[in-house]
């Protein structure tokens, strides 16, 4: 069977963005077919019309916006599994951001738009897509697997239903039916009993016997007997139910636990039914005993997946609003709602994998958990974010419960960095307070608090990163302790200001930050590089740069970062810039970077002598390096010692 085409959708009223964005996707995914569509109408149509794997979504369009298109698609059952990423030119817009996963979207791209980011988010929505599909598949593979079983029992039940009133009336027909009575019996796992109420005496077929774990009729033959076997928990809804039938003469059926002589605990269904002479005095009960445990067990697993997150277990966005309704009631006021935020996830996810991200996710989770008292709701509301529903809980002890979480997350690291939350609450005290503003204010709180503790913990990551670099390579961090030495040479040449000198210096030190995210093997490969491992180094400039760029003291650096191997004749990498395209701190680092390579011995070559590497500066100056600064390279390793 020939494998279905992946195909894109851009939605987006101009014409211009559309065919931008499909050249982009299409240089880098040729086998992907990009369909187009300059409205939000026409964009629901042809997705309904082609099921594509991703849509991209503008969100400022005439007639219907992107957030309209959104919440139209995530409410048609054939079109929900799709992936929507927003595009937009608003970078950083808080508040999009927010009204975009509100309507469902799984992403949101910023124009201009960056080449690795897209490539990252073509992959991950490929990922979100066949991931959404298998769920809904397995679902509707359960209810259907659910739906069976439980119409074969039906249908067996109605059948031993039957067969039982006819024992009652024609014991001939008994006769002749008892053996297919039996099949059905064990087809169904359902057995019948019967109760005298003059002699009090319980008589049970095989099945039920069987379900009860019995081999000997003699063991069960009183409902005493039977009430050793049913879960203590159990014992007294069953005889209080038993009694009340022995009243009302009515039929009744009853869920209860046994715990079986083997000690395996099941669930069973009983129907009691009352029995009657022929003067219509009620003489006893019989009915069926069904084991139901498989059933229960069904329906469990399917309530949890539908209510929880799969990473950390804790209940998920759906469960969270369906009971913030509920519990939104005077009797819990006051109610508290505690936002949570797990500080450097971004971070963490670049520089050591999405793996370290999930364990970080899985710390933060058991840490709230551990704080949290056994009625309190915490949700996963997605990504980085908890969610804490407190009720009967006022400002005054929801602000001990933060401190408390803080201390505990204090407490907790993961690969030698402190675990990090930004908390913020609101309390309900009034019915004609609006719950959703509530959050809203607890979330404005904690993003506040994240504002301040993330920078700290942005530059403490920097620091582990670079530390991490250095365990992962000795090498590297001779080089980078070099580069930054003769950068800073250079800047005092340069006659640069101090602050800029300690900048190029500081740049010089991190420059190969972004080889965290390279494998250990290809940085300390004694031999030469593979083209495969040769793209996968090529990668390190963009790496450090999104590493950088969100942390307020390093990102004016990480342009610098990302220069660092362009060329001054236009055919570095990775943006291939030209000459003074390139920033100044970027032709710094880039020359003092190659002087050290060249002069710095490998396990498959013998470093330069300092006179052999500043021939080979001279001859790629005005190719690879800047002339002028290639000249003050030149002079610099001339009249100072570097180490």
């Amino acid at each position: 069977m020939n494998k279905r085409q992946q195909s894109v959708l851009v939605i987006d009223d101009n014409r211009d963005n559309v065919i931008v964005l499909k050249a982009l996707i299409n240089d880098m995914f040729p086998e992907i077919k990009v369909l187009m569509a300059l409205s939000g109408k026409k964009g629901f149509e042809i997705a309904l019309a082609k099921d594509p794997d991703i849509i991209f979504l503008d969100i400022i369009m005439p007639d219907m916006d992107g957030f309209e298109v959104c919440r139209k698609l995530k409410s048609h059952p054939d079109l929900v599994d799709i992936p929507v990423v927003f595009v937009t030119a608003a970078r950083g817009d808080k508040e999009n951001r927010m009204l975009a996963l509100e309507c469902g979207a799984e992403g949101f791209l910023s124009k201009p738009i960056d080449d690795y980011e897209l490539i990252t988010q073509i992959k991950a929505m490929e990922k979100i897509k066949i991931a959404n599909v298998q769920k809904r598949n397995e679902k509707k593979r359960l209810d259907m697997l659910v739906k069976e079983q439980t119409n074969k029992l039906k249908i067996a039940h109605v059948q031993t239903l039957e067969l039982l009133k006819s024992l009652e009336k024609e014991n001939e027909a008994r006769k002749k039916s008892e053996q297919a009575l039996v099949e059905a019996h064990k087809l169904a796992h359902l057995g019948s009993y019967e109760f005298d109420l003059k002699s009090s005496e319980l008589s049970c077929s095989d099945e039920a016997l069987n379900i009860l774990g019995v081999t000997l009729k003699e063991q069960v033959r009183t409902i005493a007997q039977l009430t050793k076997l049913v879960h203590p928990q159990d014992v007294t809804y069953l005889l209080e139910n038993i009694n009340q039938l022995d009243k009302e003469n009515s039929t009744r059926d009853f869920i209860f636990r046994i715990i079986r002589p083997d000690n395996e605990e099941r669930t069973i269904n009983v129907r009691m039914m009352p029995k009657f002479d022929e003067a219509t005095n009620r003489i006893g009960n019989f009915g069926t005993v069904q084991d139901i445990t498989r059933i229960r067990k069904t329906e469990e697993a399917i309530r949890y997946l539908s209510y929880h997150d799969h990473l950390t277990g804790l209940f998920n966005r759906r469960f969270y609003e369906k009971v913030l309704v509920k519990l939104d009631k005077k009797e819990n006021y006051p109610l508290t709602l505690v936002m949570a935020d797990v500080n450097g996830l971004k971070m963490i996810n670049d520089s050591f994998g999405h793996a370290v991200g999930d364990e970080l996710l899985q710390k933060a989770s058991n840490v709230i958990k551990k704080g949290c008292r056994e009625n309190d709701i915490i949700a996963r509301l997605g990504g980085d974010e908890f969610v804490i529903i407190l009720i009967k809980t006022d400002v005054e002890a929801a602000a001990h419960f933060i401190k408390r979480l803080e201390t505990m997350a204090a407490q907790e690291k993961i690969h030698g960095l402190k675990l990090s939350i930004a908390f913020g609450s609101r309390t309900k005290i009034r019915a004609e307070e609006d719950i959703q503003r509530v959050l809203k204010n607890a979330e404005d709180e904690m993003y506040r608090h994240k504002l301040y503790e993330s920078a700290s913990m942005r530059s403490k990551t920097i620091e582990l990163i670079m530390n991490t670099l250095y365990e992962k390579s000795n090498r590297e961090m001779r080089h980078s302790n070099r580069v930054s030495q003769i950068c800073e040479k250079i800047g005092q040449k340069m006659d640069l200001q101090k602050n800029e000198i300690n900048q190029i210096r500081t740049a010089g030190l991190i420059h190969d930050i972004g080889k965290m995210g390279i494998d250990e093997q290809i940085l300390n490969k004694p031999g030469s590089l593979s083209d495969e491992e040769w793209k996968e180094i090529q990668r390190h400039p963009e790496i450090g740069y999104r590493i950088l760029s969100s942390v307020n003291e390093f990102s004016e650096m990480a342009t610098c970062i990302l220069e660092h191997h362009e060329r001054w004749d236009g055919r570095g990498y990775p943006k291939g810039l030209k000459g003074e395209e390139i920033s100044i701190q970027g032709r710094i680092v880039a020359v003092a970077d190659s002087f050290d390579a060249m002069t710095s011995d490998r396990t498959y070559r013998k470093g330069l002598a300092q006179e052999e590497a500043i021939a080979e500066i001279n001859r790629c100056s005005g190719t690879h390096f800047d002339p002028q600064i290639a000249k003050m390279l030149v002079d610099v390793v001339h009249s100072e010692r570097i180490h």
